[in-house]
């Protein structure tokens, strides 16, 4: 699989380009990483990279496209799964095993960052979490509806705080790649299960 995958990245440079600038970008960052660097990694002349993005800023902007295409491949998830806590923790051990691959995982800080300075990608950006947000909100409140999770609990605030979390996870694996976060994707949900949980009367703890 690995040799076919390299067949397919040699026939398609512009996969190539994305390919290096987002090993480059993991080593160095966005800022740290120059055009010269991703032609180098991709072992393209300038003039060949140029052809398919004049800037790194294209660059980056086609890295948060394919990204939108990947998480919508995870909404499948909250729609399949049992309940809304094993959709969290199918999506968290798919993307921190890399069974699902999403730039995200390596890349969220730096994409974080960069939308916060470029307006152009902080627009696409605030598109695409807008779009899973949306999907969120919907699986949430039919979880709330089937009583999985506690009624009373206000839908922005517990989407804050899940998106909040899912945040940190991605930050956390970036400083500490070695840790096993995939495996410990069901304790995690777990604890975010009992926050969520309707509330037991104190007469029948």
């Amino acid at each position: 699989m690995a040799a076919i995958a390299e067949i397919v990245t040699r026939r398609d440079p512009r996969r190539r380009v994305l390919d290096a600038a987002i090993a480059c970008f993991g080593r160095n960052g966005f800022h740290g990483t120059s055009m010269h660097e991703i032609c180098a990694e991709a072992q393209m002349s300038p003039g060949a990279l140029y052809r398919y993005f004049p800037s790194k800023e294209a660059i980056i902007i086609a890295i948060v496209e394919e990204e939108r295409s990947a998480r919508t491949s995870m909404l499948d998830t909250l729609n399949t799964a049992p309940s809304f806590i094993e959709a969290l923790q199918r999506m968290g051990t798919a993307l921190f095993s890399g069974e699902l691959s999403m730039v995200c995982v390596d890349l969220g800080p730096e994409i974080f960052a960069e939308a916060a300075r470029n307006p152009k990608l902080g627009q696409m950006f605030a598109e695409v979490e807008a779009e899973m947000n949306v999907a969120f909100r919907i699986a949430f409140e039919a979880a709330q509806a089937r009583g999985e999770i506690d009624p009373t609990i206000d839908v922005e605030a517990a989407m804050l705080l899940i998106n909040a979390i899912g945040d940190g996870l991605m930050l956390r694996h970036r400083l500490e790649p070695e840790l096993p976060l995939a495996a410990m994707m069901p304790a995690v949900c777990a604890l975010l299960g009992r926050m969520l949980a309707p509330k037991t009367d104190a007469r029948d703890a």
